[in-house]
């Protein structure tokens, strides 16, 4: 995904920034009636938690004056590893931000290594945040005790007990956001007192699945809570993948969420800055849920169309050949056919019987310049298959909306498409990446053919800079006729091929597999 391009499902989200001076006050200072400034302070308070054992404290910040009779909504804004409860209010600008807010946003202690969960070696920082300190707060101020007034945030580890928080407790929380959140602990084994926290991931796989939000995707399906992340793509910690996939995940189930990429480190500087973008998400829902007249945020399942249920049906059904893969202990890596409904359309077994080949098209699916897409299910279509060698055939479809709408533009499109390929190069460095040429079309399609031969020129070039493990495929030539359009006895319909195209694809595809290397292979091997 590029710099800062976002991915959004029917949520509206609004940038507040705040300019007004910081102030603070201590436990003690009662609080006022007076008419709201548009000051914020911060409070730092002590309580006994149960869950714990022991006394813990949080930092609150608030309006200045609070009003009469007034209830105020409230975020938890949990700190990530090695960090405390001080981390927000002192290495951000929080208080600015926060100013003149009606809301309180309260800064709780995690411990540098609790990650936010129930463990026996780890203390129960899950049971201390969801009955203890939420009823602490709610006792001592002003707040809406209700899951409609109740929001949670976080960055790093923080970002990742936001997001299991808000899955595990719905009833509690109406809005969940991350910045560089390490969402799928099982990515992460030996690192950051992991394996202290739940044993080690071949010993207690339970301990993590429960705890990791990849595992823990389904519970949104259904609760209405609103869910925004973000990450900057040249952290370093493992963040972006973690992002990725939990973004994949959603997606193929159809919730609702906002995703999105920006320049930016796993750093205090992109966090401070994502901050406001943050509260105001936050501060929106709770607009939103507290005036009747208002729409709420569409949470939950939200499937658009024919063409996106068949996207997640599809995705799906992938996810779960992918675990019956991984039970059968099978060790060979297959060939991935990706694309959309030319490859879906493609019989492999019949095409190509002397390889072992694993058909990952949907028909109907695009690059992924959009919210859904190949670039969105990289991780169900091929990284969980760790394929020797990958074959796209993709673009077709999104040049389609090109020359009906102007959008995506063809850079676009190429930029997408590139993306897709260097992806998975870094993930699978020794697997082969084949780009295929789209294939002209006639009839009622014959106005995406002029798109399509420029396309195919200009994507040829990209492909062929990157490495030796990218390889340019043309089927295009082969299939269109002297007037640019698909050769009429190569049709079907104007866009698909029939028999008779896919014998050229059949010839095609042997030969740039065979130039590159990948040869036929035996029936898939099993670990014995």
């Amino acid at each position: 995904m590029r710099f800062g391009r976002s991915t959004t499902f029917c949520i509206v989200m609004a940038v507040v920034v705040a300019c007004a001076s910081i102030g603070s006050t201590s436990l003690a200072a009662p609080l006022t009636t007076a008419p709201q400034s548009r000051r914020s302070v911060s409070t730092t308070v002590t309580m006994f938690s149960k869950a714990l054992g022991r006394d813990t404290t949080y930092v609150v910040v608030m309006p200045e004056r609070l009003l009469p009779e007034k209830r105020y909504p409230v975020i938890y804004l949990l700190h990530g590893a090695y960090g405390s409860y001080r981390d927000w209010p002192e290495r951000t600008r929080l208080l600015q931000y926060a100013a003149g807010r009606p809301f309180f946003v309260v800064c709780p202690n995690g411990g540098e290594f609790g990650w936010y969960a129930d463990t026996a070696t780890g203390g129960n920082i899950e049971s201390f945040l969801t009955r203890d300190l939420i009823a602490d707060v709610d006792k001592r101020f002003p707040t809406i005790a209700r899951r409609e007034g109740r929001a949670i945030a976080g960055l790093s580890m923080g970002g990742h007990g936001a997001l299991s928080l808000a899955a595990k407790h719905p009833d509690l929380f109406c809005s969940a956001s991350s910045m560089s959140g390490i969402l799928a602990l099982e990515n992460h084994p030996g690192k950051w007192h992991l394996d202290e926290r739940f044993g080690k991931l071949s010993e207690h796989p339970e301990n993590w699945y429960t705890n990791s939000v990849t595992h823990l995707v389904d519970k949104f399906s259904s609760e209405g809570i609103s869910l925004y992340f973000d990450t900057g793509t040249s952290d370093t910690t493992g963040a972006v993948a973690d992002n990725r996939l939990v973004h994949e995940l959603l997606t193929n189930r159809g919730i609702a969420h906002t995703y999105a990429e920006f320049p930016g480190a796993h750093t205090w500087r992109y966090w401070d800055w994502r901050l406001p973008v943050h509260l105001a998400f936050h501060y929106d829902r709770f607009q939103t849920l507290a005036d009747p007249k208002k729409q709420p945020a569409a949470t939950g399942v939200v499937l658009e169309d024919s063409g996106y249920r068949l996207y997640v049906r599809r995705c799906l059904e992938f996810e779960q050949e992918n675990e019956a893969l991984a039970r059968s202990g099978i060790t060979s890596r297959p060939v991935v056919l990706l694309g959309s409904s030319s490859i879906q359309g493609l019989d492999e077994k019949k095409l190509f019987p002397e390889f072992w080949m694993i058909n990952r098209g949907i028909s109907g699916d695009r690059i992924g310049v959009t919210s859904r897409g190949i670039l969105h299910r990289l991780n169900c279509s091929v990284f969980a298959l760790r394929p020797r060698a990958v074959i796209l055939l993709n673009g077709t479809n999104d040049l389609s909306a090109t020359a009906r709408l102007g959008q995506p533009t063809i850079d676009e499109v190429i930029g997408a498409y590139r993306e897709v390929l260097e992806r998975i190069h870094a993930q699978l460095p020794d697997c082969q990446v084949f780009a295929v040429t789209c294939t002209p079309t006639r009839e009622a399609y014959a106005h995406i053919s002029p798109l399509i031969q420029q396309f195919n020129e200009r994507l040829r070039p990209v492909v062929e800079s990157l490495g030796p493990w990218a390889h340019w495929v043309d089927t295009y030539s082969h299939c269109v006729d002297s007037d640019g359009l698909l050769r009429e006895e190569l049709s079907r319909d104007g866009l698909h091929l029939n028999a008779a195209g896919y014998e050229i694809v059949q010839r095609v595809f042997r030969e740039a597999l065979a130039n590159a290397g990948v040869k036929p292979d035996q029936p898939p091997v099993k670990n014995n």
